[in-house]
């Protein structure tokens, strides 16, 4: 890619409002957007273990449709992550719990259905303890969120794998 001086490089670095103008103004396409950010989670997440599933076929699929101009929206390309206790119609919503592995609810939560209707795309699934019940992102289904910039100290809990996903620029939102 040629560096141009509306767009950030590398494209992982870039916060929600500068990929959304620069998406929409043309500067840089959806698909470029998302294989960043899928690139920077196949490098990054196998260390922290802050996603559990991502969406890699399904996310270019969504970034092509706003580049052939069939999704708009003040959000159209950027990607988000989906907590494992949110509802997404295509992905199990199991809360870390192994019990619901399975659990691939019939709607999407409101966040999910306004995120969409703004044209970002889900990029993949959020670590966070069973239930989000307790202090550290741990669960039996997915194991451990690993805080990034310290072992010895836990991300967070409820939200520690989508924290850990921004911070390392896994995805801007």
């Amino acid at each position: 890619m040629t560096e141009r001086p509306d767009v950030p490089s590398p494209l992982w670095q870039g916060g929600l409002r500068e990929l959304a103008a620069a998406i929409r103004s043309g500067s840089v396409t959806a698909r470029e957007v998302i294989d960043a950010h899928l690139a920077r989670i196949d490098d990054v997440n196998p260390m922290v273990n802050a996603l559990t599933v991502v969406f890699h076929d399904r996310a270019r699929a969504l970034a092509d449709e706003v580049d052939a101009g069939r999704v708009t929206g003040v959000l159209a390309g950027v990607p988000f992550t989906v907590k494992e206790n949110i509802d997404l119609t295509w992905s199990a919503t199991t809360s870390g719990w192994t019990f619901l592995a399975h659990a691939v609810p019939s709607g999407d939560a409101t966040l999910v259905e306004r995120l969409l209707a703004a044209g970002a795309i889900p990029i993949g699934r959020g670590n966070m303890p069973d239930f989000g019940l307790r202090w550290d992102t741990d669960n039996d289904l997915f194991g451990r969120t690993i805080n990034p910039w310290d072992a010895s100290r836990v991300p967070g809990g409820s939200s520690g794998g989508d924290a850990v996903a921004v911070a390392t620029g896994m995805t801007p939102l």
